[in-house]
């Protein structure tokens, strides 16, 4: 008879089973669960924590762009071409203010997306002289960097959006009676996309 067998016969198969309970091998199991379950559980709520202040900042962000945007043209709109061509002035982007830890705590796929921010801006700086070299006057050039200030404003937009559904967190402007979908700075958003695939096909072009 096999030693394991006889093993069987002699224990039978409930006293093993007292004996596995006893050697505290599932203590441990259990125990290693419950820990990675209570891990979990406070990785959600880190996370949940984490993604209500950086749709915060998302938000301010947009809103930022929006008045940087607005000024620009509601003062542009006072200036001559001719008299105030020295003088004429540029849109900025304002700060997101996002940590690193704040990016640590959401998944990769959000934390990549507004790490790219950055990246995405110096891109647009490339872009932007590009726009430089095929414009008839600097003032185009300063008249597309707003709508490239509107364009990362509905980005933020966007990614604020994406957070508030993966999070079932509620919309900002239900507090104030208001559905701000951002028009203007998605005005901005697709000039500038139309832009870029302009200056890429010339480029190719050039290429060619």
């Amino acid at each position: 008879m096999d030693p394991v067998q006889v093993g069987t016969t002699v224990l039978g198969w409930e006293d093993i089973l007292k004996i596995v309970l006893a050697s505290g091998v599932v203590a441990a199991a259990i125990g290693w669960i419950k820990d990675w379950i209570f891990k979990q559980r406070d990785r959600s709520r880190d996370a949940k924590f984490s993604a209500i202040g950086v749709i915060a900042k998302l938000d301010l962000y947009a809103l930022q762009s929006r008045t940087n945007v607005r000024n620009y043209f509601e003062h542009v709109a006072t200036l001559d071409p001719h008299r105030d061509y020295l003088n004429w002035p540029s849109c900025s982007y304002p700060e997101t203010g996002i940590t690193n830890e704040e990016l640590k705590c959401l998944s990769y796929e959000y934390a990549s997306d507004l790490a790219w921010i950055a990246t995405e801006k110096a891109l647009a700086s490339h872009h932007l002289y590009a726009v430089h070299e095929a414009a008839r006057t600097p003032i185009d050039v300063y008249r597309h960097e707003a709508n490239v200030v509107g364009y990362f404003g509905y980005e933020a937009y966007i990614l604020a959006g994406k957070l508030r559904k993966k999070y079932s967190l509620p919309s900002f402007g239900k507090r104030w009676g208001t559905n701000d979908e951002f028009v203007d700075l998605l005005h901005s958003w697709m000039e500038t996309k139309a832009a870029v695939s302009r200056v890429a096909k010339s480029q190719l072009d050039i290429a060619d």
